[in-house]
């Protein structure tokens, strides 16, 4: 569609004005409209998906994250991912149930409580965990994420430990003058593993950190030089289900007494140690969280994506998987789609006068394919080099990858998760989703050579980026054979 704009003066325009015009140009006037100027507005779709492949970014960032995750599973897209977690634990300030207060209190068992949000894989099998002791805290200095590998000379305190993931419990509604109470079973999701119970299960660590609490005096520096941190990891042999921990509840070890010298028989007491994010659980900020984190190992062999596990992978073509590609988190899975060898884009450079109407990127989720992951519900944008490797910029000395900037933002800029572009699913609950995502400006950037270094050879599609707190293994399949960039661009 082509207008032509032209310079129009009104009848009322006094004749001296006309005269000072002349047959002067518009622009020897510096009038912004000159005499006539052609604008053309048009369309470009451009297929981003003839070259997407699905690549591997290493290592994922868990430390302090949102949630830590501890089982193992094997399904046929990425093997079997196994989750290790590792908790400093926290003594909390409850001077009312230090048994230390009671005349003669008397340990009866230890039960370690994990509330969970999610659950990946069979929601009714018992998972078996083992929960062991570290031979040193985590320090507060050192880098720990994904891909840091398992602790060794851990003290293993129980081992193959069952615990019940269909557990419920009864809620009774309070009564009215009109309706009476009403009890209903509802699911109660929180794993209970023993780690003493009396006779029957002996502990003699616990024994010992009981007869600590009763001494009276313990501290924090007490309890780390008897209980340096957690382990938890699966049991040998066990795969199943890979349990998320998150905010909701605070995970603890309870350990439950009775007072022996109290004049009337009273019920049992607990006193909790505690670990995962204890202070961001109720709204405060992460940095007071003891340390935590997840390790998470994959072993893709076997899998669809055993590619991957190959040194010097460049990834799974979206061809060899039926048209499919894939993006997950926590195993740092994603979508690679070329920008470069790109003819009808590359075409746009060379347009004088080239403006960006309008450029969106729609990447569609293959349906019905989130029965045992769900989909992840955001998606990123990183600049890579032709290695798959992801471009870097350097701000106040530190390096950040190039994450996609929202758009109207810098597209320069890095570091601050708020201004990264993000696509969000869009028709959700229809049988054609798909993600959506601005790119007018960071376009306009990338064809005006304005990145402020290397120009990336494709653009990686990521459900998280290292700036997030998140941490799940929601993963979409994405009907790469679909994925389209529409651009919408005028040229005077």
């Amino acid at each position: 569609m082509n207008w032509l704009t032209s310079r129009v003066a009104t009848v009322a325009v006094p004749l001296a004005l006309l005269a000072l015009a002349g047959c002067d140009k518009g622009t020897d006037l510096n009038v912004d409209l000159p005499d006539t100027t052609g604008i053309s507005t048009d369309y470009l779709d451009l297929d981003l998906g003839a070259q997407a492949a699905t690549v591997r970014l290493q290592p994922v960032s868990t430390l302090k994250a949102e949630h830590y995750l501890v089982g193992r599973l094997s399904e046929g897209v990425a093997g079997t991912t196994t989750a290790r977690s590792y908790l400093n634990v926290l003594l909390p300030v409850l001077p009312d149930s230090l048994p230390s207060k009671f005349a003669d209190p008397r340990l009866d068992s230890v039960v370690m409580v994990l509330t969970y949000d999610r659950v990946y894989g069979s929601t009714t099998a018992p998972v078996r965990l083992n929960i062991g002791n570290l031979p040193a805290r985590l320090d507060d200095r050192a880098v720990y994420d994904s891909s840091t590998p398992p602790i060794s000379n851990v003290e293993w305190l129980r081992t193959n430990v069952p615990g019940k993931i269909d557990r419920t419990r009864q809620v009774t509604s309070s009564a009215t003058t009109s309706n009476p109470a009403v009890t209903t079973t509802v699911p109660d999701p929180s794993v209970r593993l023993v780690l003493q119970r009396g006779a029957a299960i002996p502990s003699a660590f616990f024994d010992d950190v009981f007869a600590s609490l009763k001494a009276g005096g313990f501290t924090q520096a007490k309890l780390d030089a008897k209980l340096r941190g957690l382990a938890l990891e699966p049991a040998s042999g066990y795969n199943g289900s890979i349990l998320s921990m998150g905010r909701v509840a605070i995970g603890r070890i309870e350990l439950f007494f009775h007072d022996e010298g109290a004049t009337v028989p009273t019920k049992w007491h607990a006193f909790p140690l505690v670990f995962g994010p204890v202070y961001s659980a109720s709204g405060q900020a992460s940095a007071l969280d003891p340390r935590y984190y997840t390790q998470l190992e994959s072993d893709l062999s076997n899998s669809a994506l055993s590619a991957l596990a190959l040194p010097g992978s460049v990834g799974v073509p979206a061809a060899s998987l039926n048209n499919t590609s894939y993006l997950q988190e926590g195993n740092g899975i994603g979508t690679r789609v070329a920008l470069s060898n790109l003819p009808k884009l590359e075409a746009l450079r060379n347009l004088r006068g080239l403006a960006i109407n309008r450029a969106e990127l729609r990447v569609p989720i293959k349906p019905y394919s989130n029965l045992l992951f769900p989909n992840s519900p955001l998606l990123y944008l990183l600049e890579a080099n032709a290695s798959n490797e992801v471009l870097q910029r350097t701000l106040s000395y530190v390096p950040y990858d190039r994450v996609v900037q929202t758009d109207g933002a810098n597209p320069r800029g890095a570091g601050e998760i708020r201004n990264f572009a993000f696509g969000t699913i869009v028709n959700g609950g229809t049988s054609q989703p798909y993600y959506s995502i601005l790119l007018t400006t960071y376009l306009q950037a990338y064809l005006n050579n304005n990145l402020d270094g290397e120009l990336p050879a494709s653009l990686i599609l990521m459900p998280t980026v290292r700036q997030s707190s998140t941490l799940s293994l929601n993963r979409t399949a994405i009907d790469a054979d679909n994925i389209h960039l529409f651009v919408y661009y005028s040229q005077q």
